[in-house]
């Protein structure tokens, strides 16, 4: 059993927890990090069994009970902290997105690296079962040589906003380009996972709805690998998640969290509905797996150190993109 360390144990650190606690036997919350806590969040750790600790990271990453950490806490932090964790010696799983720019995730990196720490990033949908078998038919050839992939995540939280206090979410600081940060990199990891990184993007961004920041969010997309791309995410409408990828022999699209489509050439389309499955305990359970060595991050192709770079440094690019309005390589 892995004891982790959350650190950030805020709303989704709670999402984090609930998926794990008391049901996984491959880990477990021992500890749970804040810079300040009210009644009714100890009240929480209580009852889930964990500590509830207001003191520096270093102090709450030397407990003899720690054998991991898990980042959930503000982007802009996730760089200096994964360097002090790693100094430490313990294994690392940071929420997304890694961080902010390329420089300081090839910084991060580097430092799991010199300090011989395992390091990996809560990209859940890498453990959704239908992304799994959709990434296996791009990866292994199955759909013929790929030309293009599709990709969008949207959802409605800045409608939710509007009456939600959640800070640092809101900030445009850390959280860019509308819904970006909190869904459109993970479509971005996804197309990742099957097309490699991103050479560079044309992005826009614009508040559709009078909110606090912008919430339509469109990228057009060329990879390194030669094959284009596009990637939309909204922030105020009807939740939705969906991607495509376009082969000679046919093509590969996942509707939502339990429909995969291929449709091969000169036959008809198939539709598979897949069980139900909780992404956060798989990925989590993945991350303990790391770490007793009992299978890589994740198993079947485990996530690269370029392919973690490669959303911060697609992220940085898109920025600057949408604000100058201009084709962006990334670094």
């Amino acid at each position: 059993m892995v004891r982790a360390l959350l650190v950030g144990a805020g709303r989704w650190g709670r999402v984090l927890v609930d998926s794990v606690q008391g049901i996984s036997d491959k880990i477990t919350f021992v500890a749970g990090l804040k810079t300040t806590a009210n009644d009714e969040e100890k009240a929480y750790a209580k009852e889930k069994g964990f500590d509830l600790l207001t003191c520096s990271l270093e102090e709450a990453i030397s407990r003899d009970d720690v054998d991991a950490v898990v980042l959930a806490s503000p982007h802009s932090i996730h760089g200096e902290q994964i360097a002090i964790v790693a100094a430490a010696g313990k294994p690392i799983a940071c929420e997304k997105p890694f961080t902010l720019d390329a420089e300081s995730a090839r910084a991060a990196v580097k430092a799991a690296d010199d300090a011989g720490v395992l390091l990996t990033v809560l990209h859940n949908r890498r453990f959704n079962t239908v992304y799994q078998e959709f990434q296996r038919l791009a990866r292994e050839g199955a759909l013929g040589k790929l030309h293009h992939m599709e990709a969008n995540f949207s959802g409605e939280s800045a409608l939710r906003n509007a009456v939600e206090a959640r800070p640092w979410r809101s900030d445009v600081v850390e959280s860019p380009l509308g819904s970006m940060t909190n869904r459109g990199v993970h479509a971005l990891d996804a197309m990742v996972g099957c097309c490699g990184p991103v050479e560079k993007v044309i992005a826009t961004a614009y508040n559709s709805i009078g909110g606090i920041r912008d919430d339509t969010t469109s990228c057009l997309l060329w990879f390194k690998n030669g094959m284009t791309g596009y990637l939309g995410t909204l922030n105020a409408t009807t939740p939705h998640w969906q991607i495509k990828i376009f082969g000679v022999d046919g093509t590969a699209e996942m509707r939502g969290w339990r429909e995969l489509i291929v449709h091969m050439q000169g036959e008809e389309p198939v539709s598979t509905i897949f069980d139900k499955m909780d992404m956060e305990r798989a990925e989590l359970e993945g991350f303990a797996d790391a770490v007793t060595g009992t299978a890589p991050y994740p198993p079947r192709y485990p996530m690269t150190a370029e392919e973690i770079i490669a959303v911060p440094a697609f992220l940085e690019a898109a920025v600057k993109s949408a604000e100058t309005g201009e084709v962006v390589a990334t670094r």
